[in-house]
């Protein structure tokens, strides 16, 4: 029996994200620590939010952030 990969696109993973995420969640998405996401916040290089329960990065200041917000617009 064959195992048939699916391929997950770019705007796949972008519809399938919170429109909110954690700083939690950010920092688990791109492999760093929470402290460092903080950091790109703070020097206002990573758009963020304010929330009733914490701060909160829109996905698409995630995308940008990142560099693919032009692979989303392709």
């Amino acid at each position: 029996m064959r195992l048939r990969r699916q391929c997950v696109t770019l705007s796949d993973q972008y519809q399938n994200m919170p429109k909110l995420l954690k700083v939690s969640e950010v920092a688990d998405f791109t492999g760093t620590h929470e402290r460092t996401v903080r950091r790109w916040i703070r020097d206002g290089r990573l758009g963020a939010v304010e929330h009733p329960s914490g701060l909160r990065v829109p996905r698409r200041s995630l995308w940008r952030f990142l560099g693919l917000d032009l692979a989303l617009s392709a």
